[in-house]
């Protein structure tokens, strides 16, 4: 009898630790998953002309937190003169933003629609480079010289 009650509390053993171990894959699966995502878009993107002025718009991509800071010629890299931070809703298919900037030029506020490939990140259909793709390099070029001029 002993043998018997060993063997059962062995394959009882053996079934918990799988079921645990399969647990464990799934909720790391999950959370993987849900990062990748949001580390793809990761990074620093740029418009020109933002808001039909001759600005420079630079938008920061954390994780699912997003800012948006926009430069004249007197402050690139500097500090800029109009920031709004946001958030990619669930399924990043929107930007909701939180934080508007004190300058009424501001047009960031409520949600905006996004898409996305490889190289940028479009909002409500103007596209923002990634800084280090050869369009974003291109653009930023093209600023500071446009900026040296003045």
């Amino acid at each position: 009898m002993s043998i018997t009650r060993t063997a059962r509390r062995m394959r009882a053993e053996i079934a918990v630790s799988i079921a645990a171990l399969a647990a464990g894959s799934l909720i790391l699966t999950a959370c993987s998953g849900s990062s990748d995502s949001a580390s793809k878009l990761d990074g620093i993107y740029y418009v020109k002309d933002i808001n039909g002025t001759s600005q420079l718009g630079q938008l920061v991509v954390k994780g699912n937190n997003v800012s948006h800071h926009e430069y004249d010629c007197d402050g690139v890299y500097e500090k800029p003169g109009v920031t709004s931070t946001g958030e990619f809703n669930k399924d990043q298919s929107q930007i909701i933003w939180t934080v508007a900037g004190d300058d009424t030029r501001n047009k960031r506020t409520g949600t905006e629609p996004i898409s996305t490939s490889n190289t940028s990140i479009s909002i409500s259909g103007n596209p923002y480079v990634r800084d280090n793709s050869d369009a974003g390099k291109a653009l930023l070029d093209a600023f500071k010289a446009k900026c040296a001029k003045k």
